[in-house]
């Protein structure tokens, strides 16, 4: 489970999980979510999918669309469809802070964007999120964590499909402007009645406070099952508060230094 667009479709690549639900409030992340996920679905090979990605005409995209079950063929075969991912992510015209530019770019070096971690240049990679998508296993859905509701109704879906949670990837959603390190306590507290002891809560922050050096920082929901969301608000304060007096990118997992107090 993940909120963002290309960040969700990477974490599920590079952990190998069994299925990708994609989480956002921004309706854009949704609609690039169910095309990507149509691409991947339509392709033959990492070849073919950059084809389709990069530069295939809409009369491809419909011609693959045939191919498709019914929700991505209905996607996959829709005029706007194409029109929305040209401007969007071909040509990244006001969305996503012009992201794709890199992200279309094959990493060469670890200093790289996206080193390792790029499935458009990583057969490995490509095959995860190719099997997902050709076995119907990643969704999307319009959610806003801010909303108590909404986050128990996914739940509750959740659980009718016996779709078990392993990572809940929220980015920096607790370093956000509304609610932050509050509305993350809030929906860890009730997210964490529906997932095993083994599940994690991921996010980021900006190392040293600022630019877009981020570090990570996680809980294992064996640590924050039946605290309180005063508690867990402190903890994600405490890591937030470490890795921004940092200039040291850092990955830290139940840290002692949080969950101790």
């Amino acid at each position: 489970m993940s909120v963002g667009s290309e960040r969700s479709f990477m974490g599920a690549a590079l952990s190998g999980a069994k299925a990708l639900f994609v989480i956002d409030y921004d309706p854009q992340t949704i609609r690039f979510a169910n095309i990507n996920r149509a691409l991947l679905a339509a392709s033959t090979d990492r070849a073919d999918y950059l084809n389709l990605r990069l530069s295939a005409s809409p009369e491809l995209w419909r011609q693959r669309s045939q191919r498709l079950a019914a929700e991505d063929k209905e996607t996959l075969s829709n005029p706007d469809s194409w029109t929305f991912w040209d401007k969007k992510v071909r040509k990244n015209q006001s969305a996503w802070d012009n992201a794709f530019g890199h992200f279309h770019t094959e990493p060469k070096s670890p200093s790289d964007p996206f080193f390792a971690s790029n499935y458009l240049f990583d057969d490995r990679l490509y095959s995860q999120l190719s099997q997902l998508a050709k076995g119907l296993r990643i969704w999307a859905l319009q959610l806003d964590l801010r909303h108590e509701n909404e986050v128990r109704s996914f739940c509750e879906e959740l659980k009718s499909r016996a779709l078990t949670l392993g990572v809940i990837d929220t980015s920096d959603v607790p370093n956000g402007p509304d609610g932050g390190t509050s509305v993350a306590a809030q929906y860890v507290n009730l997210i964490s009645h529906y997932a095993p002891d083994n599940a994690i809560f991921l996010n980021t922050a900006p190392t040293g406070g600022h630019g877009v050096r981020w570090s990570y920082f996680a809980f294992s929901n064996r640590k924050i099952r039946g605290r309180d969301p005063n508690t867990i608000k402190r903890w994600y304060e405490i890591e937030m508060k470490k890795i921004s007096s940092s200039d040291q990118l850092q990955c830290l997992l139940d840290d002692p230094d949080a969950t101790k107090h």
